[in-house]
């Protein structure tokens, strides 16, 4: 496949979006070409740059209208929010009739949604939907291949928003089950380091899945490395995960039955995501033991600085 250097990005006001452009535009490498659609309400103010503009009032819902947004575009890259998936077909479709586009990089940066049993957990039904959507409508053009950048959680920006299983304040990690259950985790700018590394080399990552994280780990691990890092003690708070999948199933019927749309904040996406994480045996794949990309990850010590970074920021040390 030819160089990419032309990249268009949708969804880049958002949290991944915000973070792949600046790690595209500091790598040098690339022309990036951001996407404001008819209709949106976020904005972000980015630095000036001569290798980056932007094309505004886009319409999703017109193959035409996404077209005009990726003329001349080497690779389209989805850093939409779970909502803006609904759209994927008409920009699978504008993608495929656009000649100079040859590589998507799909709407995931998330857990592996493609695991066999991920549809029990039911948060990531949009993201499969997608996938399949992809799948079906790229086959009309053989010069075009997709990749999906599966990640660990963001375990940094979740720790400065008091939303992880360590709590820096309190100095204490939450302990789901056992406790022994590994998951993959990674700072939250991995999504512009795994962005960058398959655009610079597209062949090795052709119609398939990624795996991009920083660290393997448990909470007990987290725990005890914690202890290691700071002189005043960390103390566990146990949570047992019975009855917590029936829980959250029936929060989320109670959502849907209320016309809920935006789930990312509720309780029961939360319950269903923490379950889908701390299965006792990896039933939903967040261990990412022995599929993490070649080359790819930190060393103990490397996490252990990000790690008691991440907490001294929640602590606004």
């Amino acid at each position: 496949m030819s160089e990419i250097r032309n990249v268009v990005i949708l969804g880049a006001t958002g949290l991944v979006g915000k973070e792949i452009v600046k790690a595209l535009v500091d790598d040098g490498s690339f022309q990036v070409t951001i996407v404001k659609r008819i209709g949106g309400s976020s904005s972000h103010p980015f630095p000036e740059s001569s290798r980056l503009r932007e094309i505004g009032d886009i319409d999703y819902t017109s193959v035409s209208s996404l077209k005009k947004a990726f003329a001349g575009q080497h690779a389209v890259i989805e850093a939409l929010n779970p909502s803006g998936v609904v759209h994927q077909d008409k920009i699978v479709q504008a993608a495929v009739e656009t000649e100079s586009v040859r590589h998507i990089i799909t709407p995931d940066f998330s857990g592996d949604y493609l695991n066999e049993h991920i549809h029990e957990i039911r948060i990531y039904d949009s993201k499969v939907e997608a996938h399949h959507v992809t799948k079906r409508l790229i086959q009309q053009r053989k010069s075009l291949h997709w990749t999906a950048i599966l990640t660990g959680s963001f375990f940094d920006w979740a720790i400065d928003n008091g939303i992880f299983w360590v709590d820096a304040k309190a100095r204490q990690v939450t302990i789901f089950g056992s406790g022994n259950q590994s998951n993959a985790l990674a700072a939250l700018d991995v999504v512009g380091r795994a962005t960058i590394r398959v655009l610079k080399d597209p062949d090795s990552y052709l119609d398939r899945q990624a795996y991009f994280a920083d660290y393997l780990i448990s909470c007990n691990e987290l725990l005890k490395l914690l202890n290691e890092l700071e002189d005043q003690t960390w103390t566990a708070k146990h949570v047992s995960l019975d009855d917590f999948y029936e829980q959250g199933k029936k929060l989320w019927d109670e959502d849907t039955a209320k016309g809920v749309e935006d789930r990312r904040s509720t309780t029961a996406y939360i319950m269903l995501g923490t379950y889908g994480c701390f299965h006792e045996e990896n039933r939903y794949s967040t261990d990412y033991s022995g599929r993490v990309e070649s080359g790819f990850g930190w060393t103990r010590d490397q996490f252990a600085r990000e790690l008691l970074k991440a907490v001294k920021s929640a602590r606004k040390e």
